[in-house]
């Protein structure tokens, strides 16, 4: 087990450094030219609000491609019912996954203390309860996991990352659309869902998810794009690493499959004891992989860029993250440093915008030059900390689009998204 190296407490000591861009992220980045081919049709019309001042000209866009990397095939998606939206995506077929998710965050459809929401036990009863009548009585059920309606040809079913080791991980996060029975629901897509090694998924990635929607619910609105990255990983831009509080070889590899890396992950589970940083939380089974899943291939990567318009006498502001899928509990690297928790290790992954940018091949625009070279930004940094999203008071909760009475058929069909009308 590596040996913790304590220092002086710090604010988030070596977090405070920022990384020097190299030269080849400078060039990737400067020199890169907008695709010059068409993607299919783009839904997103419906979807609009959830990009900056509500244009569909910021919509995430790929920029660049490898040979390895084909998006001519990608689906733009907008998952919505007849009146309300609640995400956008980017669809890659190939990969079967989202190359991101962009959503739109305020506290206004959460209510006072966040009550319009229902618990995720409460929102699987609805769409799994044969009744849902007054007085409710719910048993948690199984989350609402589905083949995706929106995705036509070959999808993920709900069993693909079964004995991988990996949960099905969303994108879009439930909890952000937990004010609506049906945006919940449509979060459970499996194209919503990437198989996340799950100390990350149960780990670092839904700690941040839960700072994100402190943000949004205390200082909203936000923009939020969350997406996955299948290249390399940067590693040498994070404190991290050059600390040594986590080892650069665990990240998985470019091309790694599902298969892969279950087989990595038990061959942990066998060398190492239960707490330590490379025993997996989730034990595979690679001889019961799905057939056809065992070449899936695995990001190695995944990101969060927030952005908060401008308010008042306050400009606009900006952050990133971009965080590795390893085969290490990433949030033991707080145990290296002192004053760190392992809920906010994911301040370890702080990464300018423009190297999240040069990194995926995506470009976010609507976001300022001056805003993407920004690293940690400090009105966010300010404003770090968690808090409970929905109070103790709030009874069974209120979320828009409940169907009292209605038969469960019903109540799933009203929840399905509604497909683009075609161009």
């Amino acid at each position: 087990m590596r040996r913790a190296s304590h220092r002086q407490p710090r604010l988030l000591g070596p977090f405070e450094r920022a990384s020097t861009i190299s030269g080849l992220a400078t060039i990737l980045a400067l020199v890169l030219l907008p695709w010059a081919g068409s993607l299919p049709a783009s839904p997103l019309s419906g979807c609009a609000e959830h990009f900056i001042d509500g244009e569909e000209a910021n919509a995430p866009t790929l920029f660049d491609s490898a040979p390895t990397e084909p998006f001519d095939s990608n689906h733009h998606l907008c998952y919505q019912v007849e009146d309300t939206s609640f995400f956008a995506m980017e669809y890659w077929p190939e990969r079967f996954a989202p190359r991101w998710t962009a959503y739109r965050l305020s506290p206004e459809p959460f209510g006072p203390g966040e009550c319009n929401t229902y618990t995720r036990a409460m929102g699987n009863c609805y769409i799994n309860d044969d009744e849902w009548t007054e007085p409710f009585e719910c048993d948690r059920g199984s989350d609402p996991f589905h083949s995706d309606h929106l995705v036509e040809g070959e999808t993920l079913d709900d069993g693909a990352f079964v004995n991988s080791g990996h949960d099905r991980g969303h994108i879009a996060p439930r909890q952000a659309l937990s004010w609506h029975v049906c945006g919940a629901y449509q979060t459970f897509s499996m194209a919503n869902m990437s198989p996340q090694n799950a100390a990350l998924n149960q780990g670092i990635w839904g700690d941040l998810e839960h700072q994100v929607l402190t943000w949004a619910i205390d200082h909203g609105p936000l923009h939020v794009v969350s997406g996955t990255t299948y290249r390399f990983f940067p590693h040498w831009r994070f404190s991290v690493y050059r600390d040594g509080a986590l080892d650069p070889d665990q990240i998985y590899p470019p091309g790694s499959t599902l298969e892969d890396v279950a087989e990595q992950m038990s061959a942990n589970a066998e060398a190492f004891p239960g707490d330590h940083i490379l025993n997996p939380l989730r034990t595979p089974n690679p001889d019961r992989l799905d057939a056809e899943r065992r070449s899936l291939p695995v990001p190695t990567g995944y990101f969060k860029v927030i952005y908060r318009p401008a308010t008042g006498e306050t400009p606009a502001q900006a952050i990133g993250f971009l965080l590795p899928h390893s085969y290490e509990r990433l949030d033991r690297l707080a145990d290296h440093y002192d004053g760190l928790d392992r809920d906010e290790a994911y301040w370890g992954f702080v990464s300018r915008i423009e190297v999240i940018e040069a990194f995926s091949g995506i470009r976010f625009p609507g976001i300022s030059h001056e805003l993407k070279s920004e690293w940690r930004s400090p009105w966010f940094f300010e404003r770090r900390g968690v808090r409970t999203i929905r109070s103790e008071d709030c009874g069974d909760g209120t979320p828009a689009g409940v169907l009292v009475g209605a038969p469960r058929d019903e109540r799933r069909a009203a929840c399905r998204p509604i497909p683009a009308e075609p161009d």
